[in-house]
């Protein structure tokens, strides 16, 4: 009987996440022909976030987009495309008591209009 109690245990406290690579992504209109790879035109790494909160079971905030954390990465250095791009989505429930759910974006920030 406790092997049974400590799978549904385990279940109960488990998560989800997920991995996507991206050679480049924006949420910006962005023309493709002007892009051209230069490092002056490089900001340097930089990652944004969008997450919900659950506790008990009330969500703080409205679902998380991907939309949201690209354009935080984004307006973090004033660029409007992601080189080198990884996308993240977390998700963890206890219930009853706190869950989290988040879309990370972290790439390489790059400005096409300079």
């Amino acid at each position: 009987m406790s092997k049974w109690y400590l799978s549904i245990f385990l279940v109960v406290l488990s998560g989800c996440a997920t991995r996507s690579d991206f050679t480049a992504i924006s949420s910006k209109n962005v023309n493709l022909s002007d892009v051209r790879i230069d490092r002056d035109k490089m900001k340097g790494r930089v990652s944004g976030e969008d997450c919900q909160h659950i506790i008990i079971l009330f969500p703080t905030s409205g679902p998380p987009t991907l939309d949201e954390a690209l354009d935080r990465a984004l307006e973090a250095r004033r660029a409007n495309i992601l080189l080198d791009a990884v996308v993240t989505w977390n998700s963890f429930y206890i219930p009853y008591i706190y869950g989290k759910t988040c879309w990370e974006v972290e790439g390489n920030a790059y400005d096409s209009y300079r």
